[in-house]
C-alpha cells in the first residue's frame, strides 16, 4: 500500500473516533434556579399524582415536592442547579433530560423545560456561573 493510502486510510478510520469524542454533549444553561436528580426515577417521584387526583398543582402540592428536593439534596441523590449555570446535555429521554454541570462528573436528570439550549440569546441578567448547592 502506497504511503498516500496509507494515510487516508488512517484518516478514514479516525473519523468515526473523532465524531464521537467531539458529539455527545451539548452546551446549555439552566433557564431557572431547579432541582435535577442522579437517577429519572428519583425525579420523576417529586411529581408523581394519586389515582384521580386532578392535574393542577396546589400550594401543598408544591410545599411537599419542595421538601422532597431537600431532602434529596441532602442526601446527595439530587442538586440544584442555579439559573444561568452552564451544563452539558448528556442524554434525552421525552421530557427529561440528563445534564452535567460544568466541571462534574456526575449527570443530573431534569425537566427539558428547565434548560435553555441557546443561553447566548437568554435575556440580559442571566448569570452565566451560578452556584451549585449539594
Amino acid at each position: 500500500m502506497s504511503p498516500v493510502a496509507r494515510l487516508a486510510a488512517l484518516l478514514l478510520l479516525g473519523m468515526p473516533v473523532l465524531a464521537l469524542a467531539q458529539s455527545p454533549a451539548y452546551s446549555a444553561a439552566a433557564k431557572a434556579t431547579f432541582f435535577a436528580c442522579k437517577t429519572r426515577p428519583v425525579f420523576k417521584k417529586a411529581f408523581e399524582r394519586p389515582a384521580g387526583k386532578a392535574d393542577q398543582d396546589t400550594k401543598d402540592d408544591k410545599d411537599k415536592r419542595e421538601a422532597y428536593f431537600k431532602a434529596k439534596v441532602a442526601s446527595g441523590d439530587c442538586t440544584q442547579l442555579a439559573r444561568g449555570e452552564e451544563v452539558s446535555v448528556d442524554q434525552r429521554d421525552g421530557d427529561l433530560w440528563c445534564v452535567r454541570p460544568s466541571g462534574d462528573l456526575d449527570c443530573y436528570w431534569t425537566a427539558d423545560k428547565a434548560i435553555d439550549l441557546n443561553p447566548s440569546a437568554s435575556p440580559a441578567g442571566a448569570q452565566p456561573h451560578g452556584s451549585r448547592h449539594h
